[in-house]
């Protein structure tokens, strides 16, 4: 619903976000727990002295402090909580001119001496309404002696009196204050509720507008009703009268949804021309912290739809526009590139506030970025099977988890004929391995969580980043990979599998890496060895029996100090890494300090 303007005249001309400010509470967009928390005390008659609204600049805050003040004071018997809008005391209060409506900006009125004065109005008898409200907004900005003085009056304050405070910032409030107000805390309003209103704005004034170029107000406005109704009336004459993408661009500058989307379609097919995009885009004067927001939203979407679906989009706040590209490029991607590039972008938007140049950013951002790229969209024989995705409607067929203690290895078929691959069979076992709540499969499922399940045509392969070696050794232990190899049998037969990590390959039929067991003789465990050393007599000490000296054999040269640690806690090596394998200062990549 399109509410009434409330400057009717056209004497002088008044902005946009305050021709269409709410004047009832059906016609505030976004805030509906706060709306519904004021109508219900309202009708009940329940109303309280004290009110705190919180929230982000914008958000409605201070319109609906003057829809309660108008509620409060109407003066229609018929209307229980909205007000009618055409009472006497409604139309004060709309226009401003209320006696007995007083706002109060908190900023430039914060001392002592200002609290004073309020005091000594307060209980004065209201002119001409039946309450005496008083909005203070951005609260948090009075002092300290002024918030004492006016905590007797906000904890007792005379019947007639109602105190609404406003601010951005709650906990800079004191506890004092807070706990004497009633707090309805106010939200960021959706992309797509802001969208939405500015269509209704356009289609009241008579402006055509394109849904793009509202959606990218939408997102540009952060939550905030009032910055998109701004942007809307300065984008209007830089379109000509109407509102357009171009004049969205060329008022906000580069860096925008849609030239980014652009910029990363064309990042992975041709890069040369994307540098000259994203160049172009800082050029228009927008800044690299804006470039690189953007971008990080965009590859959030493409990883959220590769991990978990279409469906997983209908929480997100997308256009029609923006739902087809991220639809028609998934594809080209894989789960671990788009998650190489999430952690590139977030270690650059630290890096953005601290004064770099934009042109140096730009170069480390297409250095994180490019390979990313690269790796993704695989050009070989293999291509990447989604294994993790969710399959909601699809029954899981339960996985039967025979005891590893035999294991029937099955005779290499004949001939380099791979047997037949069933991708759902796959993905079923895939995902029941990485649910599995058997005891002796936690070290396989945590050690699978970060691979790439590709299929080719000699089965399946299974791909560990560099970054993952540790997960790739882990799988390469034997009762590890015994126990995945029986699991596997049991429900796919004599499918090959092979793992990679880097230069470094394996499969089903290679020996597996022989786990590291207690060393000492006999397969005592040091703690026995040395119990039975203790046993023996000491060395040069004479026997009671033969009154000869007995000279005990020196210690074992092998048992190292890590191998009778490893006795002590019945533990084992699992990575060995030299100093040459790991990167940057003190096993850290290069970069990832202080990030």
């Amino acid at each position: 619903m399109i509410e009434k303007e409330a400057f009717p005249s056209a004497v002088r001309y008044v902005s946009i976000y305050r021709r269409y400010r709410p004047l009832r509470f059906e016609e505030v967009v976004g805030q509906d727990p706060a709306v519904s928390v004021l109508k219900r005390s309202l009708e009940t008659g329940k109303t309280v002295h004290a009110y705190l609204f919180s929230g982000p600049r914008g958000c409605g805050k201070t319109s609906l402090a003057r829809i309660l003040s108008k509620a409060l004071n109407c003066q229609d018997g018929t209307q229980k909580a909205e007000p009618c809008g055409i009472c006497p005391s409604c139309l004060a209060i709309t226009a401003g001119e209320s006696l007995d409506v007083v706002e109060i900006d908190g900023a430039s009125n914060r001392g002592i001496d200002e609290v004073r004065e309020l005091k000594a109005h307060v209980s004065l008898a209201p002119f001409s309404s039946r309450r005496k409200i008083y909005i203070i907004d951005e609260v948090h900005m009075l002092t300290e002696p002024a918030f004492n003085a006016l905590l007797k009056t906000l904890e007792e304050p005379p019947a007639h009196a109602v105190f609404i405070l406003a601010t951005t910032e709650p906990q800079k409030v004191p506890v004092t204050i807070r706990s004497r107000c009633q707090h309805i805390p106010f939200r960021r309003i959706s992309g797509r509720d802001i969208a939405t209103r500015l269509a209704l704005v356009c289609e009241k004034e008579g402006i055509p507008a394109d849904e793009a170029a509202l959606w990218e107000l939408a997102r540009q406005a952060d939550g905030a009703m009032r910055d998109a109704l701004s942007l809307l009336e300065q984008a209007i004459p830089v379109g000509a009268g109407s509102v357009t993408l171009d004049s969205v661009r060329a008022l906000l500058g580069g860096g925008s949804r849609s030239e980014m989307e652009r910029f990363v379609a064309s990042f992975r097919s041709r890069p040369e021309k994307a540098v000259s995009e994203l160049m172009d885009s800082l050029r228009k004067g927008t800044s690299m912290e804006r470039v690189l927001e953007n971008l990080f939203l965009i590859f959030r979407d493409l990883w959220i739809l590769k991990a978990w679906g279409e469906t997983a989009l209908e929480g997100l706040e997308l256009s029609r526009e923006e739902r087809s590209f991220l639809l028609g490029e998934v594809g080209f991607w894989t789960a671990e590139g788009l998650r190489d590039c999430l952690e590139t972008l977030s270690r650059m938007i630290g890096r953005s506030r601290t004064g770099i140049r934009t042109d140096v950013l730009a170069g480390l951002l297409l250095e994180g970025l490019l390979p990313a790229a690269s790796a993704s969209c695989p050009n070989g024989t293999g291509a990447e099977m989604p294994l993790q995705e969710r399959e909601p409607h699809t029954p899981r067929t339960r996985i039967s988890q025979p005891s590893p203690a035999v294991l029937d290895r099955q005779k290499e078929p004949a001939g380099n004929t791979a047997p037949a691959m069933d991708i759902d069979a796959v993905r079923r076992f895939w995902l029941g391995l990485l649910e599995s709540r058997d005891p002796e499969d936690r070290q396989i499922s945590a050690a699978l969580v970060p691979a790439r399940v590709l299929s080719g045509e000699s089965g399946i392969e299974v791909s560990f980043s560099t970054r993952d070696r540790f997960c790739f050794e882990l799988i390469r232990l034997e009762r590890n990979l015994r126990r995945f190899h029986t699991l596997k049998e049991s429900a796919l037969g004599d499918l090959p599998f092979a793992f990679n990590c880097g230069k470094d390959r394996f499969s089903w039929k290679e020996p597996a890496v022989k786990e590291a067991s207690p060393s000492g003789e006999d397969g005592l465990f040091p703690w026995r060895q040395r119990k039975a050393q203790a046993e023996k007599p000491e060395r040069g000490v004479r026997t009671p029996e033969t009154g000869t000296k007995v000279e005990t054999p020196p210690e074992d040269p092998a048992i190292s100090p890590i191998d009778e640690m490893l006795g002590w806690f019945g533990g084992e090596i699992l990575l060995v890494r030299t100093d040459d394998q790991e990167g940057g200062i003190g096993g850290f990549d290069e970069g990832s300090v202080g990030e």
